[in-house]
């Protein structure tokens, strides 16, 4: 038998050979070379983006007939999804198959840069090439079975025409979401396949690229995106598979969060000309089980026995259980943080370089980019911060203990902001990586000073013997913990602003000595709110120290003594504004009791970002936004009093430790302390009225 004959007979049993009943990833392994670091080739080998394996797997199973990725750049989803699934086509299950590109000039640059050096590099799948140099086009590849790769882009003309069994769709949210008024790639993919019935398959592999479209919007899932459009809304279709991995420090398996949160880093520094070599805390981490930090190199360990857990699911001894929902497409939400070919010390810095872009210039593109390719994750827009009402705040609050430490507080700060005739006071609870419970709110509007037997009303500019109630009522108060043992927690530090009326400056710097004297200055700071025409290298907080030119400072006797700390309400506002309107608990999230009035939450909205900073409309309230500004200023000077950029939280202080160990939490009532509850003003405060007949007003 001549060579040629041999040859023809080998082609026709080649072609009616039935299928090889492989896995993707088993095909990639043995048909797909890449490309290593010293210029050479070797087999594709899975561990090293061990979460690709499963929606690999997913292409070819007859439980599902779309496949959705969402991920980051630098993940290998495109190697994976792409080139490895089209090796399985050529050498597997030879049939016509379609990759959408972005545009025509993305289709032709993927086949130069993607599709030939994988033909290249790949011998086994070359040799499937049919002969001829027409086989070898630049938008479609013939091969010996017949098959035909087709690569295109969003057209109707494009598109429609003959059934194919498998549509792949690459970087699916940059493209058009209507092609020519027909619909969606999605969706006009999906009719291509339905000739196939459970063969077919269609796939959207991507980065966000979408805006969230509404910041107020509750999840009803726990893995569920947030709306937006693309392919996250598509994931929202699927059922809804994140990734988990394991923390080497507690064990428990945790859903890293798809964003910047994800990370443990110095978020309280200033953002300007930050790079990574400033960064004194290293960029770790972040367990949302028990919040360990996590050294990078840990990375891939934790991809390695990673799991994708359906929505409706959990994982018990590093086994998923439970019910997951039912849908014909599995979808998959990886987060950047974990991706293989990205270092998050690299994130890291370009995150910040982009927020200090926005701070500086307003413009959110970078930003944006980060959040959505670096990140793989969607991006909430500036400008929709503001629209949340005070309606959806309170809906947001909590069935919280009332006027108890809740579990996860670690330390309370106490705000207060001087009216007219009264002192507004909101205590804070800060837990670890600053997740934050709001534990009470109260006015002081009743003073210890008396006329025909009656209090007479608060005047902070005016009495010192007001300010004196301060010592008692807040800076000396405990809330007891919610854990029903009898224990107590003190106020750390107390913040309070000076500025104000005439005499409020004055009587402030009066109190101030007087703590001073009982050995409380470290436990009380006073501060000063200023709004820089430019926030560019202005720091959050700045100490000063009132001198001669100062006429309170002077009257009271401390100038050159008294640290006043100036706060930057434009930067701290911006930041607690983004801690408000983050959707899911963790770091920086703020919690709301459902006990508190609607006041509280009208004074967060009050006021408005404009392009000089936070201003509010004449006779509006906005306590609850300053008090929170105050506090999040006092947690900043608490880091810097104890030469500190943030807490580790492997080895916290003792007055940020757990409550067993905690030097803030005391046991029974015997240390001295003003009761614990609503104000009680009417009752006189006896050490106020003893300190009354030392102090003149």
């Amino acid at each position: 038998m001549s060579m040629a004959a041999a040859s023809i007979r080998r082609g026709i049993a080649k072609l009616v050979r039935p299928r090889e009943r492989i896995s993707v990833t088993d095909a990639a392994e043995r048909y797909v070379n890449v490309r290593t670091a010293s210029g050479g080739t070797d087999r594709w080998k899975p561990e090293l983006t061990a979460y690709m394996i499963e929606p690999m797997n997913c292409l070819n199973s007859r439980h599902y007939d779309a496949v959705i990725f969402v991920g980051p750049a630098q993940s290998g989803k495109t190697q994976g999804l792409i080139t490895n699934f089209m090796a399985y086509v050529i050498k597997c299950d030879p049939a016509d198959f379609l990759i959408m590109q972005t545009t025509k000039g993305t289709a032709r640059d993927f086949d130069t840069q993607v599709i030939k050096r994988a033909f290249r590099d790949s011998s086994d799948l070359k040799q499937e090439l049919a002969p001829g140099s027409k086989s070898d086009n630049t938008y479609d590849k013939v091969f010996k079975s017949g098959a035909i790769l087709f690569q295109r882009w969003p057209s109707i003309n494009e598109i429609s025409g003959k059934p194919l069994k498998y549509v792949l769709i690459t970087d699916y949210d940059r493209m058009t979401q209507n092609i020519d008024g027909e619909g969606s790639p999605f969706a006009l993919a999906q009719q291509r396949t339905a000739k196939f019935l459970s063969r077919g398959m269609t796939l959207v592999e991507t980065s966000p690229g979408f805006e969230i479209t509404d910041p107020k919007h509750k999840n009803h899932y726990k893995h569920e995106a947030p709306p937006c459009g693309g392919a996250l809304s598509l994931f929202n279709m699927g059922d809804m598979r994140r990734w988990y991995v394991q923390c080497p420090e507690c064990g428990e398996y945790f859903m890293p969060p798809p964003d910047e949160r994800g990370l443990s880093f110095a978020h309280d520094r200033d953002l300007f000309g930050a790079t990574l070599t400033e960064i004194t805390v290293p960029v770790r981490y972040l367990c949302t089980a028990n919040g360990c930090l996590i050294d990078l190199h840990h990375k891939r360990n934790m991809n390695r026995s990673g799991l994708w857990v359906p929505e409706g699911c959990a994982i018990e001894n590093g086994r998923i259980v439970g019910e997951g929902l039912k849908s014909r497409i599995a979808s998959f939400w990886f987060p950047g943080i974990l991706a293989a070919y990205s270092e998050p010390d690299s994130l890291v810095e370009k995150y910040l370089k982009a927020y200090r872009e926005y701070d500086i210039t307003r413009s959110e593109e970078n930003l944006k980019t980060i959040i959505n390719v670096n990140f793989g994750a969607p991006y909430l827009p500036k400008r929709l911060t503001s629209d949340v009402s005070a309606a959806d705040y309170e809906r947001r609050s909590e069935d919280l203990p009332k006027r108890e430490v809740c579990k996860g507080v670690r330390f309370l700060i106490a705000t207060v902001d001087v009216q007219k005739n009264r002192f507004e006071v909101q205590v804070h609870g800060h837990g670890v990586h600053n997740e934050i419970w709001l534990i009470d709110r109260f006015p002081i509007t009743l003073s210890n000073r008396e006329a025909g037997g009656e209090p007479l009303a608060i005047d902070p500019a005016g009495y010192i013997e007001d300010w004196l109630l301060l010592e008692s009522k807040v800076i000396r108060k405990r809330y007891p913990l919610a854990d029903g043992s009898g224990r107590t927690m003190g106020i750390l530090i107390t913040a309070s602003d000076s500025g104000g009326e005439e005499g409020v400056a004055e009587r402030a710097y009066t109190f101030w000595r007087e703590m001073k004297k009982k050995q409380l200055d470290r436990r009380f700071i006073l501060v000063k709110g200023e709004r820089p025409k430019r926030t560019a290298n202005k720091p959050k907080i700045t100490l000063t120290h009132p001198d001669t030119s100062s006429k309170a400072a002077r009257k009271a006797k401390v100038v050159g003594e008294l640290p006043l700390w100036l706060v930057n309400t434009t930067l701290i506002k911006d930041l607690i504004s983004a801690n408000l309107n983050r959707i899911e608990p963790g770091q920086n999230y703020i919690h709301f009791p459902n006990w508190f009035s609607n006041a509280f939450y009208e004074e967060l909205v009050a006021e408005n970002r404009t392009e000089d900073g936070w201003d509010k409309p004449s006779g509006a309230r906005n306590e609850s936004f300053d008090l929170l500004c105050y506090d999040h200023a006092a947690y900043l000077v608490k880091l810097q009093n104890h030469w500190q950029k943030e807490i580790d939280w492997n080895h916290p202080p003792l007055w940020a430790a757990d409550w067993d160990e905690n030097s803030e939490v005391y046991h029974g009532d015997s240390e001295t302390a003003a009761a614990v509850g609503p104000d009680t003003e009417k009752k006189a405060d006896v050490r106020v009225r003893s300190a009354r007949m030392r102090v003149r007003r």
